[in-house]
């Protein structure tokens, strides 16, 4: 019972909230001194008369021709802009991302001989460094 009292008035509370309000306000338009023009909600004088509306519809609507061309292009721009470029292949971005990994790993060891290290890294540092920098010169410009 309290079920169905609850779905009962909140199916009249949404109804109340969505159907349409047939509420209209008149505006006036009123010429003042000096010929400024001002739209209000009170009439200005006794002889004014509420403007008359053709369309009262609010919301939503199309765009006009001119503003339809003018968002397709923005967004063929952005399109764009966003795509990718396609002179490089995968496999040129592969060899630029091997060859930075061969820098890092170059510029570690270097780093490495250069603060110190115990003697027995040595040979296999020095020979890091010669094959790194032998595979940079190889293969990376």
């Amino acid at each position: 019972m309290r079920t169905f009292f609850c779905l009962a008035v909140t199916a009249v509370f949404l109804v109340v909230l969505f159907s349409p309000s047939r509420v209209q306000a008149d505006v006036y338009r009123c010429v003042l001194k000096g010929g400024h023009v001002s739209y209000q909600q009170i009439p200005c004088s006794n002889e004014s008369k509420p403007m008359k509306f053709t369309d009262r519809r609010s919301g939503w609507s199309s765009l006009r021709p001119g503003e339809q061309d003018l968002l397709n292009s923005y967004r063929k721009k952005d399109a764009a802009r966003r795509r990718k470029p396609s002179g490089r292949s995968k496999k040129a971005a592969t060899e630029t991302r091997d060859c930075w990994n061969k820098r890092k790993q170059l510029e570690a060891v270097r780093s490495k001989l250069n603060r110190g290290y115990k003697l027995k890294e040595g040979d296999e540092l020095h020979r890091k460094r010669d094959n790194y920098t032998e595979y940079l010169r190889q293969f990376c410009a």
